[in-house]
């Protein structure tokens, strides 16, 4: 009998996404993946035959893997509130994306090479390639929703739901892709203080509609 591998399939998937979430494909290296479970690296050799193999089992679409922020809107009434709603829909829709968006990063960079031929085979990307709408459309959908709900009972004001859903989700993106992405400031700005001044925005404005300056009369002759 052949001797029991120490860590579970699902130990050593995890450990690769990570690792090729970090440092990319070209960056990643058996022996690393390895040290994050403890095995050598020819042990993770049983769950995959080489590095791109086990590159594309740890990216694959995992069932089950995408219950969205989002999802909790279903059972928001148009009636409520919606500042605390955006607001904790946002403190964590944002760490929600922040684990995914290196895989994806990486995934994406490794689906090019595989367009321009260096590749044998198309790499899965988890949060687009799954069956019927992906995350990010269930997102915009669940959104646009509450966005209607909330527009009909008064509490919003948006002429276009789905644009406006759009929009607010895109802030989020935005911070992601430049702190995690770009780095743009170090530290990074705290999120929380980013979602109070976007639902600032949202709900005072940002630039004041000036009043309009009633005309002198003309004193008749």
């Amino acid at each position: 009998m052949g001797r029991r591998a120490r860590v579970s399939r699902d130990q050593v998937l995890d450990a690769a996404r990570r690792v090729f979430a970090e440092r990319g494909f070209e960056g990643a290296t058996l022996t690393a993946i390895a040290a994050q479970v403890g095995v050598s690296p020819a042990a993770l050799l049983r769950h995959a035959p080489t590095k791109d193999a086990l590159f594309t089992a740890a990216m694959a679409p995992g069932a089950g893997d995408f219950e969205l922020p989002m999802d909790a809107l279903a059972g928001v009434p148009g009636t409520a509130d919606p500042r605390p709603v955006l607001r904790r829909l946002a403190l964590e829709f944002v760490p929600f994306l922040e684990a995914r968006i290196g895989p994806t990063v990486v995934s994406w960079l490794r689906r090019q090479a595989a367009a321009l031929g260096s590749m044998p085979r198309p790499v899965p990307l988890a949060l687009f390639d799954t069956p019927g709408p992906n995350p990010p459309q269930r997102a915009l959908a669940m959104l646009t929703g509450y966005f209607r709900r909330a527009s009909r009972a008064g509490r919003m004001r948006v002429r276009d739901p789905e644009a406006a859903a759009l929009l607010f989700l895109a802030s989020l993106q935005a911070y992601v892709f430049l702190h995690r992405v770009v780095k743009i400031a170090d530290p990074p700005l705290p999120l929380p203080r980013y979602v109070d001044t976007l639902l600032d925005v949202w709900t005072e404005g940002a630039i004041p509609v000036p009043r309009k300056r009633r005309s002198p009369r003309r004193s008749r002759a």
